[in-house]
């Protein structure tokens, strides 16, 4: 996966950035009215996504606040909610493309190394983790989210397995999945605040896993050539929801531009347009827009770290930007009466190692690290020496 700087580079060199469906009008518009980059140069910058993507939430927040004082900032609010929301696709739809390959193969030497209760806890959007599980487990979307899902799409919706295994891995993704699908971002002006298009309560989710037909999506601009847990730019759209209704006194419409270029849709479009459900790389995290969902999660992900005897941490290095991760640790560990044992594969482990050892109290003789050449999860790592 590309990194903070990489990301806008890697999505222009691949095939999405000449894909006539794949929206990125409104990016292009404010990378150059507000960091001054030509529309013919985004792509090859190395303008750091996390800054661009915070920089774009932080102007549609203040002009939502401006939006309860003055309704005349609607147009400005829905332009900037445009480009926030394009962002989060291409996101998404890189990670997506990314990832769509053959399995992980050290994701899937790390999940055979698994036990049935033990947990992964991620901040990752991206679904390698989940396609290795589901290939050397009996892990399966129906259960192994931390939460129910209302629907997953298997050619097909369909109603998540009830029955339930309670002693499955977890995979706990607390900065939400590349492949879960809530209803599009829209801007409630009863409230001045981002809302979502769907009827159903805002923590309700459901997950794409596969597909061989095409399905029911915005414009039918359904995308092939997809693996497993992952899709195209567009989602597959919600086949129960209705979606939210206008105002009393107001109407929605909807209007597209028919460009002699745009490709013939491919499928249908019924149902309620989706998008994918991840918190974006920025300073303030919107988990409320999700109603209890990630509340949820994230006290799971600190019942596990409360009571693991071993603990490794594979890649991350806490960033100085997420206090939230950080507060996850230091108040797991302070509810522990004894200390785990945490392993650190990173190349660059010194930050993590002083945040553990700093921060959370772990001394130096329950922390092993492997650094350098040999913090590299890739192929050659052996998962057997993150458990000692």
């Amino acid at each position: 996966m590309p990194i903070a700087r990489d990301f806008l580079e890697t999505f222009g060199k691949s095939s999405l950035a000449h894909e006539p469906w794949v929206l990125t009008g409104n990016i292009l518009t404010y990378a150059r009215d507000h960091f001054g980059i030509a529309v013919e140069d985004l792509f090859t910058s190395d303008l750091d996504i996390e800054a661009f993507h915070s920089d774009i939430e932080a102007k549609l927040l203040a002009a939502l606040d401006r939006l309860r004082l003055d309704k005349d900032e609607r147009l400005k609010a829905l332009t900037l909610r445009a480009s926030y929301v394009q962002l989060v696709f291409v996101f998404a739809a890189t990670i997506n493309l990314i990832q769509n390959g053959p399995v992980s193969v050290p994701h899937r030497h790390l999940a055979a190394h698994l036990q049935p209760d033990d947990v992964v806890i991620t901040f990752n959007w991206d679904t390698l983790m989940d396609r290795a599980l589901a290939e050397s487990t009996d892990w399966r979307p129906d259960f192994g989210y931390g939460f129910a899902p209302h629907r997953i799409y298997r050619n097909g919706w369909e109603e998540p397995d009830g029955t339930a295994n309670d002693s499955a891995v977890r995979i706990l993704k607390l900065h939400g999945s590349s492949n879960w699908l809530t209803g599009y971002p829209v801007i409630d002006y009863e409230t001045c605040a981002l809302g979502l298009m769907q009827t159903a309560p805002a923590d309700r989710v459901s997950v794409f896993e596969c597909t061989l037909d095409p399905y029911a999506t915005y414009g039918g601009r359904w995308m092939s050539g997809y693996e497993r847990y992952s899709f195209g730019y567009y989602p597959p759209n919600l086949p129960d929801d209705s979606g939210n209704p206008a105002s009393p006194g107001h109407q929605f419409f909807r209007a597209r531009y028919k460009f002699p270029w745009m490709p013939p849709a491919k499928s249908s479009e019924e149902g309620l347009v989706s998008s994918p459900l991840i918190i974006p790389p920025v300073k303030r995290k919107a988990y409320g827009l999700f109603g209890s969902l990630f509340d949820r999660l994230w006290q799971q992900a600190g019942r596990a770290l409360t009571a693991a005897d071993e603990i490794a941490l594979v890649g991350y290095s806490f960033p100085p930007t997420d206090s939230h991760s950080l507060n996850l640790f230091k108040t797991a560990f302070c509810g522990r009466n004894t200390l785990p044992r945490i392993t650190i594969v990173d190349p660059s482990p010194q930050r993590a190692h002083d945040v553990l050892h700093r921060d959370c109290g772990i001394p130096d003789s329950h922390i092993h690290v492997f650094g350098g050449s040999d913090g590299y999860f890739s192929e050659a790592f052996d998962t057997n020496k993150l458990w000692r």
